[in-house]
């Protein structure tokens, strides 16, 4: 059993460290701005691949990483970073302005048009269930968006976990 352990603990270890080491081919090196580690948080032990899907904003490719936090038997957090690259003669900050504007129609939804580090970015955190479910969209290219996602987190502190990103990195990923 103790050997198991061991092993398996390797594993896991070995695979934590290959998610910090920057990654060079397309598409995932768009992940290489977001944070492997949030101080209080864990990380999920393995991130899923790159993935192309499509919404009413066009086709695009994302990755993800997530984190959860376990506060007591009955309080968890879970939190998720997702970098979204559409077509580049895309400009996505008129749809998502549209988003926005028909969230903040709920009255158990604000909204609130923020800057992160000089990026234009936009926050809507619903309270409807009771516990607030947040989602902040940072625009760091015209056609590439940042977004941090938080079920049981509030806006501000989603926009602290967002100062953990390194956006120029991001913006660069080729």
């Amino acid at each position: 059993m103790r050997r198991w352990l061991s092993a398996a603990f390797f594993i896991l270890s070995a695979s934590l460290e290959a998610q910090d080491k920057p990654v060079t081919g397309w598409p995932g090196n768009l992940r290489n701005g977001l944070p492997a580690q949030l101080p209080g948080w864990e990380a999920a032990p393995r991130d899923p691949l790159p993935d192309t899907d499509e919404n009413e904003m066009g086709v695009f490719t994302q990755v993800t990483r997530f984190y959860q936090r376990l506060e007591s038997p009955t309080v968890t957090r879970q939190f998720q970073f997702v970098v979204q690259d559409y077509a580049r003669d895309k400009n996505l900050e008129a749809s998502i302005r549209k988003a926005v504007a028909e969230a903040a129609k709920s009255p158990s939804v604000e909204t609130r048009e923020v800057t992160v580090k000089g990026l234009k970015a936009f926050a809507v955190t619903d309270r409807s269930s009771g516990n607030p479910t947040t989602l902040v969209t940072v625009v760091v290219l015209p056609s590439r968006l940042v977004l941090a996602q938080g079920a049981n987190v509030d806006r501000d502190s989603a926009l602290k976990l967002l100062g953990y990103v390194d956006f120029d990195a991001v913006a660069a990923a080729k």
